[in-house]
């Protein structure tokens, strides 16, 4: 991915974050992007609103990332 990408990956990544924090979450986001640089999936922090300690952004991210790939 080139540099010049990374900007807008993260800034997704804390409009995410922002969002989780609206909802009372911790206010932490995760984007996956791809070697082509395409953006495959972000997610926010969801473990309270889940009652799942394991939905940190992260962890929703990667997994929304493997439903895109079909893995």
């Amino acid at each position: 991915m080139p540099a010049s990408h990374a900007p807008g990956h993260m800034l997704a990544a804390l409009a995410q974050a922002q969002v989780a924090a609206e909802r009372g979450e911790v206010p932490v986001g995760a984007v996956i992007v791809g070697p082509d640089g395409r953006r495959l999936a972000e997610a926010g922090n969801r473990t309270r609103e889940a009652a799942d300690p394991t939905a940190h952004a992260e962890i929703l991210a990667i997994r929304e990332a493997c439903r895109v790939l079909g893995s």
